[in-house]
């Protein structure tokens, strides 16, 4: 495990390493109960943190310069939130967590809010946050995903057929009047899993391009419900999508 770590543990447990020893300098003078007693610490210690432990092995996160204008952050959050990790396999749940959209990371709190880590992507199959589920996915072990880059999704629908988007941002450079550096608004790449590969769009009409078959019955539904693509585009996008899989043998 790396550094960061072993500096949250250090400062987890000196406080209690302290009191013990000057505790067992009066007590405890026997080195194999004061023994004892520092690996009751350490056994507890894990027990606390449980199989999180895992997770605090990435390296530690720098925050951007406050020089920078705007947000790196997926729905431009300015602090942690709660959210959920799917990690080698694992789940873990109540994490204070942010993605960072120009990195295409996600950087976790350490519980003792000194410190924030950097999770190892090719670790995450995928986490959740303010309400949105992210994947990864790897188009290298991917055949049918080879128009994809790699990097987390946001799974928007999943049924017979799966809407996922591809979020970025960037870091410019303003050089008209006085320099200065800012991100980017969010960038969005939309893509359909339909008929066994992945299919990109970019607006009402796109996707009906990839759902040609249904066409017209898609049409009707979005004008008989009064469904606008300009106010909520992506829950747009998905109510038509979930009426695709409806009426899709």
């Amino acid at each position: 495990m790396r550094s960061t770590f072993y500096k949250y543990a250090i400062g987890c447990c000196t406080g209690l390493l302290v009191g013990i020893s000057s505790y067992g300098q009066g007590s405890y003078p026997d080195t194999a109960a004061r023994q004892a007693q520092l690996d009751n610490i350490v056994a507890n210690y894990y027990g606390t943190i449980g199989d999180q432990s895992r997770l605090y092995n990435g390296p530690e996160y720098n925050f951007y310069p406050k020089s920078i204008k705007g947000s790196a952050y997926f729905a431009d959050a300015l602090d942690f939130n709660t959210g959920g990790v799917q990690y080698d396999g694992f789940e873990y749940k109540n994490l204070q967590v942010m993605y960072d959209l120009n990195k295409d990371a996600i950087v976790m709190q350490m519980p003792n809010k000194e410190a924030s880590i950097e999770l190892i992507s090719e670790r995450l199959q995928g986490f959740d946050l303010l309400g949105h589920h992210f994947i990864r996915i790897e188009p290298a072990v991917l055949a049918n995903a080879q128009n994809l880059t790699a990097g987390f999704y946001d799974q928007m629908y999943k049924g017979k057929t799966e809407f996922i988007i591809r979020r970025e941002k960037a870091i410019q450079n303003n050089t008209s009047g006085v320099l200065d550096r800012f991100f980017t608004d969010e960038s969005r790449k939309m893509y359909l899993f339909i008929n066994g590969a992945y299919k990109s769009f970019n607006n009402q009409n796109s996707l009906y391009d990839v759902l040609g078959d249904k066409k017209e019955e898609l049409k009707k539904y979005v004008k008989d419900n009064h469904i606008s693509f300009r106010d909520e585009k992506e829950q747009a996008m998905v109510k038509v999508i979930a009426y695709y899989d409806q009426i899709t043998n």
